[in-house]
C-alpha cells in the first residue's frame, strides 16, 4: 500500500489511520447537521477547561462565518456545562456583533439578535430555539452566559474546550478576568455545539492528503484519500468513481465507523488502482457520488491528484530523533524504545540520540549541543520526533504513557510513505583515525525542478558509557513505581531498578553534525532522474567534544554515520541511511602493512566499486598497487 509522503492535512490525519477517532453518536441528532468545532481530530483534540479561578460572570461565544452554512436555519444549541456547581442565570444568545453595555454600572453583554433564558443542569444542556434563526452572509455570534454565585472546585475552569484550533473558536468576557471581549481562538476552541436546519441529508466531500501519491509499474497501487461529513445523516458508507490511465473505474467503501452528523468529522479510505506498465505522471480524478446509498448532495465531492509511476519505488528508512537526559526519570521510555526497534529492525531502524544537560552544575555527558541548536521544537523531556515532521513518545507512539511498544506501528506507518529518493551512504576513516569521510549517494526515480534538497550527516556512537552521577540514568520506573507490565523486556532493567540506574551503555547518540558545522551538502535544483548524485563530508574527530569540552569519543570501532536527505522546503527528512561501524584500518587482522594502507578503491565480489566497506568481503586496493581481501562482520 503505497501511503503519502507529503501531507497537507497535518499530523492528526496520521493518527486517524491508527485510530479512528468520531464523535459519539448521542452527542448528535440524525437528522441535523451539527456545527461543532469538536471533530475528533486525533491527538490534537484533547478537550479541557478555561477560565481564571475567581468569582465572576461568564460570557461565552463561537463565530459562524463560513459561506456553506448561510441559508441554514439555527435551530437549538448544546451548552456544555460539565460537572459544576453554584452556576446561574445560564442564557443562550445569538447576535451580529459583540457589544457591551454598562449596566447598573457593570459591562453587560448585549446580544442584538435573541437571549433565551436556561434552565440549569449538568453536563450537555440542549436548547431549542423559540425563535430559529436563519444564517446570512453577515455570520453570527452564538453564545451563553452565566453568573458564578459562588467560587468552588467544580466551576474555576468553566468552560469546555477543544485543544483544536479555529478561527472564531473562542471568544470571552467576564467580569473580573477579561473585561472586554477577547478573542482566543488562537489557543483553543468551544465544544459548543449548534444544531442547524436546511442542511443537504446526504453529504461529504473528498480530500487528498497530496497533490501527488506514488507507485509501481507492474502492480496494483493503492492510495488513500479522506471522506469529510457534510450532511445531517453522517456517513455510514460512500460509491465513487475515479478517472485513471485513461479508464473510468468505480468502488465502494463501508466505515467500519460510522461519522457522525457533526460537520467537518473524517476519516480514511483506500482506492485501488490497476497496474501500469510505463513510469510517468497519471492525472487522478475522484468523486464521491453516493452517501448511504444516496445520492451525494456536496458541492465539494470531487477532487483531482496525480500519481507518480516509478519504475521502483524508493526504500523509505524513517528517522526517530529521541531527546532525552540522564538527570530525566522519564527517560528511560526512549532508553528502552530505541534499545527495542534496534532489536526488532537492525537493518532499517535508525535513531538519533540528542542529550540535554539539567543545568551548567548538573551536565549530561553525552550532550553535545544545547537545546537551542536541536533540529525540532522540544518543550518537554522525553521528547521525541519521527522524521522531523510527527512528534511521537519514543517508546509509545502517540500514546506518551503508553506500556506498549507504539513507536513501532508510527514509525513502520511512515516508512510506508514515499521517499522521494533513494539515500545510501558510506564512510571510511583515515589512517591515523583522525577524520572520517562519509559519501552519500541519491537517486530520484523522476525528474524534479525547482527542487530544495540537501544532506545532513551525523556521526554516531554507540556503547557510551561511563561512572559518576552525569552518567547515571535517573529511574522514575523504579521498583515498579509506574507498573511493571511494560511489552519490551528492555524495560525490565528499570521497573526492578533503583531510583539511578548505573553501567548503562548508551547507543544512536549524536556527538557531532553538519548541520551546525556548516558542512550540510546540497543537491543542484534542477534534478535528473535516474542520476547518481554523490555528496561528501568529512568530521574531524579531535573536535568532537561535549558541551563541557571533554573528549566524547569512546571507541572509534562503534562509530558510524547517519546520512539524511532534508527537503529545506519545510525541513524534513525525506529519507535517510546508516553505515556500519568502519574500523581502525592498521587494526584490522590479516592485513599485510608492510607498505602504504592508503585505500584507492574498494570493490564487492562482484566488482562494483563501493564507497565504504560493507559487511561480508571486499576487495581492497591501496595505493601501492597491492590487493587486499577483508571481511567485515
Amino acid at each position: 500500500m503505497i501511503k503519502l509522503r507529503k501531507l497537507t492535512i497535518c499530523l492528526s490525519m496520521l493518527a486517524l489511520s491508527l485510530i479512528t477517532t468520531t464523535a459519539s453518536a448521542d452527542e448528535t441528532k440524525k437528522d441535523r447537521l451539527i456545527y461543532s468545532l469538536d471533530t475528533g481530530m486525533g491527538i490534537t483534540g484533547d478537550r479541557g477547561n478555561v477560565g481564571t479561578p475567581l468569582q465572576q460572570d461568564y460570557d461565552v461565544a463561537i463565530r459562524i462565518n463560513d459561506k456553506k452554512f448561510v441559508g441554514m436555519t439555527i435551530a437549538a444549541v448544546r451548552v456544555p456545562m460539565g460537572e459544576v456547581e453554584n452556576i446561574s442565570n445560564l442564557k443562550v444568545w445569538l447576535s451580529k456583533e459583540l457589544k457591551l453595555e454598562t449596566v447598573n454600572g457593570k459591562k453587560t453583554n448585549v446580544p442584538d439578535v435573541l437571549s433565551q433564558d436556561v434552565a440549569m443542569t449538568k453536563g450537555w444542556i440542549e436548547v431549542p430555539l423559540e425563535h430559529p434563526y436563519t444564517i446570512t452572509d453577515e455570520g453570527i455570534y452564538v453564545g451563553y452566559s452565566f453568573k458564578m454565585d459562588k467560587l468552588d472546585d467544580t466551576n474555576k475552569r468553566p468552560v469546555r474546550i477543544t485543544t483544536e484550533l479555529h478561527e472564531g473558536g473562542l471568544f470571552l468576557h467576564t467580569s473580573r478576568s477579561y473585561r472586554s471581549w477577547t478573542d482566543v481562538s488562537d489557543q483553543c476552541s468551544s465544544l459548543l455545539q449548534v444544531e442547524l436546519d436546511g442542511a443537504p441529508m446526504y453529504a461529504a466531500s473528498v480530500l487528498p492528503g497530496t497533490t501527488t501519491y506514488f507507485g509501481a509499474t507492474g502492480r496494483e497501487n493503492s492510495v488513500t484519500f479522506y471522506v469529510e461529513n457534510h450532511g445531517a445523516t453522517g456517513v455510514k458508507s460512500i460509491e465513487y468513481a475515479y478517472t485513471y490511465d485513461g479508464k473510468n473505474l468505480t468502488g465502494s467503501y463501508k466505515l467500519p465507523t460510522a461519522l457522525s452528523s457533526i460537520y467537518g468529522v473524517t476519516t480514511s479510505f483506500d482506492v485501488k488502482l490497476p497496474s501500469v506498465e510505463n513510469k510517468n505522471y497519471y492525472p487522478l480524478d475522484i468523486t464521491i457520488t453516493k452517501v448511504n446509498d444516496n445520492d451525494n448532495e456536496d458541492e465539494e465531492k470531487q477532487t483531482s491528484s496525480q500519481i507518480c509511476i516509478f519504475d521502483k519505488l524508493p526504500k523509505h528508512r524513517a528517522v526517530l530523533e529521541e531527546y532525552t537526559g540522564t538527570w530525566c526519570g522519564y527517560c528511560p521510555r526512549g532508553y528502552v524504545g530505541l534499545a527495542a526497534m534496534n532489536r526488532l529492525h537492525p537493518e532499517d531502524f535508525i535513531a538519533l540520540s540528542y542529550h540535554n544537560s539539567e543545568s551548567a552544575d548538573t551536565p549530561d555527558p553525552m550532550e553535545v549541543m544545547p537545546g537551542e541548536y536541536f533540529p525540532s521544537v522540544i518543550t518537554s523531556f522525553p521528547g521525541a520526533w519521527v522524521d522531523r515532521a510527527y512528534e511521537v513518545d519514543a517508546y509509545g507512539g502517540f500514546w506518551a504513557s503508553s506500556k506498549d511498544l507504539g513507536i513501532e506501528t508510527v514509525w513502520q506507518a511512515v516508512c510506508d510513505m514515499l521517499a522521494e529518493a533513494d539515500i545510501n551512504v558510506g564512510a571510511t576513516i583515515s589512517d591515523d583515525n583522525s577524520t572520517v569521510t562519509a559519501t552519500a549517494t541519491l537517486n530520484f526515480p523522476l525528474k524534479i525542478d525547482n527542487a530544495k534538497y540537501g544532506v545532513e550527516y551525523v556521526l554516531v556512537a554507540d556503547g557510551l558509557t561511563g561512572t559518576g552521577q552525569g552518567w547515571d540514568q535517573r529511574n522514575y520506573y523504579a521498583n515498579g513505581k509506574q507498573g511493571k507490565d511494560f511489552s519490551e523486556p528492555e524495560f525490565k532493567q528499570f521497573v526492578e531498578g533503583d531510583s539511578y540506574v548505573s553501567g548503562l551503555k548508551f547507543d544512536d547518540v549524536a556527538i557531532a553534525t553538519t548541520r551546525l558545522t556548516g558542512d550540510n551538502q546540497y543537491l543542484p535544483e534542477s534534478i535528473e532522474q535516474d542520476n547518481d548524485y554523490k555528496l561528501t563530508a568529512t568530521f574531524n574527530l579531535n573536535k568532537v567534544r561535549n558541551t563541557q569540552n571533554q573528549p566524547i569519543i569512546q571507541d572509534i570501532k562503534k562509530l558510524r554515520v547517519v546520512a539524511m536527505l532534508i527537503d529545506y522546503n519545510d525541513g524534513t527528512v525525506v529519507n535517510a541511511a546508516k553505515t556500519g561501524y568502519f574500523a581502525d584500518p592498521a587494526g584490522i587482522s590479516n592485513v599485510n602493512t608492510n607498505g602504504n594502507f592508503e585505500i584507492k578503491a574498494i570493490y564487492d565480489v562482484s566488482g562494483r566499486k563501493l564507497d565504504a566497506m560493507q559487511k561480508g568481503l571486499n576487495i581492497v586496493k591501496t595505493v601501492d598497487g597491492k590487493t587486499t581481501k577483508i571481511f567485515m562482520k
